[in-house]
């Protein structure tokens, strides 16, 4: 999927718009304090949606090569996923 150069997009969502978004329920972003009127939202087009801070590449390909160097099982179906950037 690094390679497929897929566009990511930032919104700012109202706090009641995001909450309507099933892929951004599963985030618990129901935990939210109550202060926090807007959310931020960072998609990778046609793979996921999920309330994000943090700072994104503008296409999946600016990533580079990756290595897997790692996985975790978190739960019946879920798994932590541990990666390096290759040189």
């Amino acid at each position: 999927e690094v390679a497929a150069a897929r566009e990511t997009r930032v919104q700012i969502l109202p706090r009641e718009e995001a909450f309507q978004i099933p892929d951004l329920i599963r985030t618990k972003i129901n935990l939210l304090p109550e202060g926090i009127t807007e959310v931020r939202t960072v998609e990778i087009v046609g793979l996921d949606l999920q309330a994000d801070g943090g700072t994104h590449v503008a296409n999946t390909r600016e990533v580079g090569p990756i290595r897997i160097t790692d996985y975790k099982s978190k739960g019946g179906i879920n798994k932590r996923i541990y990666v390096e950037l290759e040189p």
